[in-house]
């Protein structure tokens, strides 16, 4: 296998992007590293930025809890396709993983995205995340209060295939012992064994975001990997959404082993991601959206008023063993054979 410093001098190798892309590699080089927070499992590096104006978004469980928001299925029902509508004066942030309940199937948003506010009705992509079930429980979509499991993000990210979503979530139920009848991905969370391992999680990393206002964004490990990055456009925005992602990362951890990650593989992952290549996308919403690719991994970046809202990378472990992976025991071993 390709040693993953060698392809990440590849990346460092590569001009940056002008315009809206070069501000995103740009971003990069301001932040800091803070220290890492250990426990079980997880091990999570804050990301610190110099501060900013706050940006005005609403959630989405701010905006259903006002009676904002309203998502239903298209039709008679598209399994990648919902709509919504923002009825509220203020522009709502979706994140991708964010899960919908009810209707015919429970979803997953597929792509960050900003509603306009007053806006009129968006077609949005999704992923299904209930595999055995198209029976409507509702006229419409509530949310879960929950974000999908790193694992599921990472699939969709990556591969933006239905089937491999499907396929994470039967891997993390066999992997927790959970047995759901119609394979949804909300049993995990409903599990009672399950309930207290991520509340001994969210205990000891519950207050982390608040402990600097800087902090905007984190990396993730557990076991030998990189499970994600995670940046917002401001302190305040990651602590609204933080409980809901924490459980996501912990989910993972529960069936991993011990983080095998330190500083230096955070500061060379940080300077590849800074020499990314981004491509445009299309978004049903405000604001400017990119896929950020490097040959290691997958994420996005969504921007408004030339101003990062979030940012996501996930590492590719799901490659074959000659392609690039994130896995550390293996480049030590080279890097030793050196």
């Amino acid at each position: 296998m390709k040693a993953l410093h060698t392809v990440i001098l590849m990346v460092l190798a590569l001009n940056t992007s002008a315009g809206e892309p070069g501000m995103i590699s740009q971003f990069f080089g301001r932040l800091k590293i803070g220290q890492p927070s250990s426990y079980k499992n997880l091990l999570i590096f804050p990301l610190m930025a110099q501060p900013a104006k706050n940006i005005d978004l609403v959630t989405l469980d701010e905006a259903m809890d006002r009676n904002w928001l309203k998502i239903r299925e298209i039709g008679s029902g598209e399994i990648n396709h919902v709509e919504l509508k923002n009825s509220g004066p203020s522009m709502i942030f979706m994140m991708t993983g964010e899960m919908l309940s009810g209707a015919k199937q429970d979803r997953m948003l597929g792509q960050d995205l900003l509603v306009p506010a007053k806006s009129g009705w968006l077609r949005v992509p999704v992923f299904c995340v209930e595999h055995g079930r198209w029976v409507s429980s509702s006229a419409t979509f509530k949310s879960s209060r929950e974000v999908a499991p790193s694992e599921l993000r990472q699939r969709a990210r990556i591969t933006e295939d239905q089937s491999e979503v499907w396929d994470a979530i039967a891997s993390s139920q066999q992997k927790l012992g959970i047995a759901s009848g119609t394979s949804t991905v909300h049993a995990n969370y409903e599990d009672e064994g399950v309930k207290k391992e991520l509340a001994s999680y969210t205990g000891h990393f519950g207050r982390l975001p608040r402990l600097n206002p800087n902090t905007v964004g984190v990396v993730v490990a557990t076991g030998d990997r990189i499970l994600c990055v995670d940046i917002f456009a401001d302190n305040g925005l990651l602590m609204k959404v933080w409980s809901k992602l924490l459980r996501s990362y912990a989910m993972d951890a529960i069936t991993q082993t011990k983080a095998a990650v330190n500083r230096s593989d955070i500061k060379e992952l940080m300077q590849a991601l800074s020499k990314a290549t981004h491509v445009s996308l299309s978004t049903p919403g405000a604001g400017d959206l990119y896929r950020i690719e490097t040959p290691f991994g997958r994420g996005s970046a969504l921007l408004h008023n030339s101003r990062l809202v979030h940012l996501d990378f996930f590492v590719d472990d799901l490659s074959d063993n000659d392609g690039p992976q994130w896995r550390l025991d293996r480049r030590r071993d080279e890097r030793l054979n050196e």
